[in-house]
């Protein structure tokens, strides 16, 4: 009796080895192919090109252009007429000139560009006890170079430098009626910080800077019934030879 129970249980072990090997194999080629595609893509084979992130950094998103706007404080010394007396007890030793501006920049790395700038600023002054008026419009344009020194994802800060010009005209309206306006140029130099606050296509641009102006007052160009009678320093530029500007702006800007 024991002979013949153990003769069917010899056949059934045999088949069922054969198939436990097949179901190893299968499980051995999904573990496989998932080592395979755990492997980072940008890995570097061996004596091959290193990873892209390993190479110079350019403009953030890829976006090296920028056209913006803003509005513009400028802050000056006050004139120094000599045709039009200036009380200086009410102008102070500054004048504030509000404006606008545009400019646009070039950002070939992600740490330097390069800017150009269009600014304008604009001051009126009146007498207290008559209509006697100054008012004086500027100009002024320049070019520089922006260094990052904190570049961020979306957080930009520079320090810039440039140069350029400035053209300005003063305007007078006395009360007697005599009216008479002046116009001149000067050569700028300017040194500043800039922040850029990147949000996709749009960039928020803030700026402080710093300008040394150099006028050449006998070249002034005066004109009007006001200066028919006059000659020498009354007809030079109403400002100092070297002055010093402090701006502060805000604007905004497309990025592309």
């Amino acid at each position: 009796m024991c002979a013949a129970r153990s003769r069917p249980r010899g056949p059934g072990h045999g088949r069922t080895r054969p198939l436990l090997a097949l179901l190893g194999v299968l499980a051995a080629v999904p573990s496989r192919a998932s080592a395979a595609d755990a492997e980072p893509a940008g890995a570097a084979e061996p004596g091959g090109d290193p990873p892209s992130s390993d190479r110079p950094a350019g403009p953030p998103d890829g976006r090296a252009f920028a056209l913006g706007v803003e509005g513009t404080i400028l802050t000056t010394p006050p004139l120094r007429t000599r045709v039009v007396y200036v009380d200086p007890r009410f102008v102070g030793r500054s004048t504030a000139l509000g404006g606008l501006g545009v400019f646009g920049r070039y950002r070939p790395l992600s740490f330097i560009g390069f800017d150009a700038n269009i600014r304008t600023g604009s001051m009126r002054l009146r007498a207290r006890d008559n209509d006697t008026t100054i008012s004086t419009d500027q100009v002024l344009a320049d070019l520089g170079a922006l260094l990052y020194l904190g570049r961020g994802k979306v957080s930009q800060f520079a320090l810039s430098g440039g140069l350029g010009g400035q053209l300005q005209r003063v305007r007078y309206e006395l009360d007697s009626g005599l009216r008479g306006r002046q116009s001149f140029g000067a050569f700028t130099i300017r040194v500043g910080a800039e922040a850029e606050f990147l949000v996709n296509r749009v960039a928020f641009v803030l700026s402080f800077r710093t300008y040394g102006v150099v006028t050449p007052r006998k070249n002034a160009r005066s004109q009007g019934a006001l200066f028919e009678q006059r000659s020498g320093e009354d007809t030079y530029a109403p400002v100092a030879t070297f002055q010093t500007y402090l701006a502060g702006s805000a604007g905004i800007a497309y990025r592309f």
